[in-house]
């Protein structure tokens, strides 16, 4: 890719916690001519009050209906905000947390801006973990999160770019992604209707 160049539509990076959403779609930004992230854990930050417990009495992830409805408003929000910038010539690199096809189909309903890509990390999940332990309190997530990779794998195993970054650093991830994700993660409108 060239200075020139820039990615058209919307970038989505997902993938469990830990495996490098927020840092790699940052770096990606910054490499592109025209870019803004968009981070999708801005939009629960937002929630100062009235906000869902996202896990259950044994601390495990189970947002329960109200949980759902703010999970679902912050996707609105995200995609909301992804096309204002790509409307305005910049390409959005969005990270947020994806687990089912039901929810990439949401986003994908919602977002105007065209290709969709996805990109889903997936480090191995000692790396994640890892990742996860080593960030700053306020930022770990406190639950097991493989059975969100596994749901993952089972639901989205077929769409978009599953990149393997375990053993590579953020900026090489980002270099990778901003150099193939335009022949990768491409997700076709006729998978999404499946």
């Amino acid at each position: 890719m060239t200075d020139r160049e820039t990615l058209a539509g919307c970038l989505l990076i997902t993938g469990t916690p830990g495996a490098g959403k927020t840092t790699v779609s940052r770096l990606v930004a910054e490499r592109l001519p025209q870019a803004a992230q968009v981070d999708g854990d801005v939009f629960g930050i937002m929630l100062v009050s009235g906000g869902a417990n996202m896990l259950d009495e044994d601390g495990h992830w189970n947002p329960g209906p109200e949980g759902q409805r703010q999970l679902r408003l912050r996707m609105v929000n995200l995609c909301s905000v992804a096309d204002n910038f790509a409307e305005a010539g910049f390409t959005p690199v969005a990270d947020s947390v994806v687990e089912t096809r039901e929810e990439l189909r949401f986003i994908a309903g919602r977002l105007r801006a065209r290709p969709l890509m996805l990109v889903m990390l997936c480090p191995p999940l000692d790396v994640a973990r890892q990742r996860n332990a080593t960030r700053a309190p306020e930022t770990q997530v406190g639950y097991d999160f493989a059975p969100l990779a596994r749901n993952q794998r089972r639901e989205l195993g077929d769409v978009g770019w599953w990149l393997d970054s375990g053993e590579q650093t953020p900026e090489e991830t980002a270099d990778l992604i901003v150099a193939e994700a335009a022949s990768r993660a491409v997700v076709s409108e006729e998978l999404l209707l499946s």
